[in-house]
C-alpha cells in the first residue's frame, strides 16, 4: 500500500529465487492479488496498487533466465480476444524456462486469426490460451486452430474465463500453474530430456 517499488520488486526476487516460480506464484504473489482484488471489491480503490505491484511482477517474472536460443520454442501462450489479464501467461511462462522449456508468449488480447496466423508460422506442438473473464471466454476462438493444418498436440484452455462444458472435446482444460508446467512439458519435453531418451537402449 506504501507503493514502494524497490521493496516489492526485492521481496519478490527472494520469493521466486528461494521457492521457485511455481510456488512463489502460488504461496506469494497469487493470494496477494486475490486480496488487492477483494480490496478493490470493496472499496473501489487501490487501482494504483494494483497497477504497481502487476508491473513489478512482469519484471520479476521477466528476469527468470530462458532456455538457451538452440531450438526454436515448441510452445505458444497467448491471452484469448480481447483478454487483457495476462500475469498468469507470464508466470507459466517464467516455470517453464525454469525447467527448460523455451515459450513464445504473444500477450494480451490476440485474436483467432492472429493465433491461427502464429501457429502455422511457428509450428508450435503446444497451445496455451489463457481466459480470466466469461466475456473472453468463448470455445468459438478454438475452431480454426483445432481445424487448421498445423493442430497442435496440445491445446490447453486456461483461467476461469472458459466455461468447460462448452470447450471443444480436444481441448484441455487447465487447472493450476503446476498443472500446466507438467502437461505442456510433457508436450514439448526439455532438449537435454529429449538427448537422454534417444541415448537410452
Amino acid at each position: 500500500m506504501r507503493l514502494d517499488a524497490p521493496a516489492l520488486r526485492e521481496i519478490l526476487e527472494a520469493s521466486v529465487a528461494d521457492r521457485g516460480v511455481v510456488a512463489a506464484w502460488e504461496e506469494v504473489i497469487k493470494p496477494v492479488l486475490i486480496g488487492i482484488g477483494d480490496r478493490y471489491a470493496a472499496t473501489k480503490r487501490f487501482i494504483e496498487v494494483e497497477h504497481l505491484i502487476s508491473r513489478s511482477i512482469t519484471e520479476v517474472l521477466g528476469s527468470v533466465p530462458r532456455p538457451p536460443g538452440l531450438r526454436s520454442p515448441q510452445v505458444l501462450l497467448a491471452a484469448a480476444d480481447e483478454e487483457q489479464h495476462t500475469l498468469p501467461l507470464e508466470a507459466l511462462a517464467a516455470a517453464l524456462a525454469e525447467v527448460g522449456v523455451p515459450s513464445r508468449l504473444l500477450g494480451a488480447r490476440v485474436p483467432p486469426q492472429a493465433l491461427s496466423d502464429a501457429v502455422s508460422r511457428t509450428g508450435p506442438v503446444a497451445v496455451v490460451l489463457w481466459s480470466h473473464l466469461p466475456s473472453t471466454g468463448s470455445p468459438e476462438q478454438w475452431v480454426s486452430l483445432l481445424t487448421g493444418p498445423h493442430r497442435p498436440l496440445l491445446a490447453a484452455a486456461a483461467g476461469p474465463g472458459w466455461p468447460r462444458h462448452e470447450l471443444p472435446e480436444d481441448v484441455t482444460p487447465l487447472d493450476s500453474l503446476p498443472e500446466a508446467v507438467r502437461l505442456v512439458s510433457l508436450a514439448a519435453p526439455p532438449a537435454n530430456h529429449r538427448h537422454n531418451r534417444r541415448s537410452e537402449p
